[in-house]
């Protein structure tokens, strides 16, 4: 059976804070956008997952402000009592979700077309009309955003038969990212170790950071969330998740002191992107009308994916005005 396409000015592939953002602005300007996420959740690594009932940020725990206009957006999100802050720690207020950071996601896609558990199998580029195709549907659409990952969308874009621009893979190849693995422990008492809730950078590898949950406000019962090194996860991220656990649980100091209710382990194959020589904010064709964006460029955090998504948005939106589509 032939699909009837799903016809749209613009498509967004994944759901993560740059394709949100993105889509956000296309929308406010008068495009049609449809974002397809391969996942049942949005927000990418803005992630939380319940353990008996309570929530676990096992993704990015924290956001903070450096570019004034980040700093206004996320006043308004404060106001709009979407964000909170956490606590200061060097002259920079470290903020989280109200909730939980994918509360922050959903809020922030709210109103949008979001269409989730759409894996994306096939582009094609033809006439100038992109069709993308996913296990479920077909969609049709005039310009096209890739907002995954970028090992993601070198994937998908050398999946077909169809040949884009080389110097636009070429540079998509040189965005490489670090592992890391999150394992959250729902525990029966407080641990009290430090008066914020977050400890970075102690003991070291194998641990990057550990956040108390309940002190850090997403959990009413005692808890923690462990992420890993980079080194730690390469090494470890074919692992079995018990290996992973008790490895992890290991290099903790105070290992005898944790009484655990409940776990749960997640990899990132994609936490945290190395550093480049890019200084563009997003990436934009030569030959087609296909952008990339996400953290992968402006700045490896929060930040960075949310101001790329809003300047691939100004880019898509310019093209549509110089082609006399948009007022």
């Amino acid at each position: 059976m032939v699909l009837s396409a799903l016809k749209f000015d613009c498509l967004v592939v994944g759901a993560g804070l740059g394709g949100i953002a993105a889509a956000r602005k296309l929308v406010e300007a008068g495009v049609s956008v449809c974002i397809l996420e391969k996942s049942r959740g949005i927000g990418g690594r803005l992630a939380t997952r319940r353990l008996d009932g309570e929530s676990f940020d096992h993704g990015a725990q924290f956001f903070t402000t450096r570019k004034k206009s980040f700093e206004k957006e996320v006043e308004q999100w404060i106001a709009n009592g979407i964000a909170q802050s956490w606590f200061e720690e060097s002259g920079h207020v470290r903020y989280r979700g109200v909730g939980a950071m994918n509360s922050m996601a959903k809020q922030l896609a709210a109103g949008l077309d979001v269409r989730r558990e759409q894996k994306v199998d096939s582009i094609r580029f033809a006439n100038g009309v992109w069709t993308v195709r996913s296990e479920k549907d077909s969609f049709e659409c005039e310009r096209l955003l890739l907002a995954t990952p970028a090992p993601q969308a070198v994937a998908l874009l050398e999946s077909g038969e169809e040949t884009f621009g080389a110097d636009f893979l070429d540079t998509l190849k040189t965005i490489e990212y670090e592992k890391c693995i999150s394992l959250m422990l729902l525990l029966e008492s407080e641990l009290n170790l430090s008066d914020s809730g977050l400890i970075k950078g102690e003991p070291g590898e194998p641990i990057a950071t550990i956040t108390e949950t309940s002190i850090k406000g997403t959990t009413g019962r005692p808890g923690i969330v462990i992420q890993s090194g980079s080194e730690f996860a390469e090494k470890y991220f074919g692992e079995p998740a018990d290996s992973i656990s008790t490895a992890l649980l290991g290099a903790l100091p105070f290992q005898d002191k944790l009484k655990v209710v409940d776990m749960f382990l997640q990899k990132w194959r994609f936490a945290k992107r190395k550093e480049h020589g890019l200084s563009a904010a997003f990436l934009k064709s030569e030959n087609e009308p296909l952008w990339h964006a996400g953290d992968g460029y402006v700045a490896a955090r929060v930040e960075g994916a949310y101001l790329s998504g809003i300047k691939v948005a100004n880019s898509i939106i310019e093209s549509f005005r110089k082609a006399g589509e948009l007022a």
